[in-house]
């Protein structure tokens, strides 16, 4: 019985070390380009705001990325968490998607009283 107990000890701990920690959903283009990002973030209760303009003021600090999202009304800053990424989609992310002046659609969580927007879907707008 204690071989047992020993023994499924040992699998339940190898099952739960081997689960693989979540990543945002990458969708690519035909062409190879990456032309939407989603699950940057996990779940949260604060108001969703979405937003649509040009990218400007491009800051990566560690694994957060700022930039600002402008239409001719109205700027907002936007930050990315870099860390839920793969290794592939963090390569091209700001050659394909976070670059100054392409148009982007932002999805995210407004928490924070600056206005700072905390993004979990990023869709290039063509």
């Amino acid at each position: 019985m204690k071989k047992f107990l020993s023994l499924i000890f040992v699998l339940l701990t190898a099952s739960a070390f081997g689960q693989t920690s979540d990543f945002a959903a990458g969708t690519y283009a035909e062409n190879g380009k990456l032309i939407s990002l989603t699950n940057i973030t996990g779940l949260s209760d604060c108001p969703i705001k979405n937003v649509a303009g040009k990218v400007k003021k491009i800051k990566v600090r560690g694994n957060l990325a700022t930039f600002r999202l402008g239409t001719r009304s109205e700027k907002i800053n936007i930050e990315v968490n870099l860390d839920r990424l793969s290794v592939a989609d963090k390569r091209v992310v700001f050659s394909d998607m976070i670059r100054s002046r392409y148009p982007l659609r932002v999805a995210g969580y407004s928490c924070n009283p600056d206005g700072i927007i905390s993004a979990f879907s990023l869709d290039r707008v063509y």
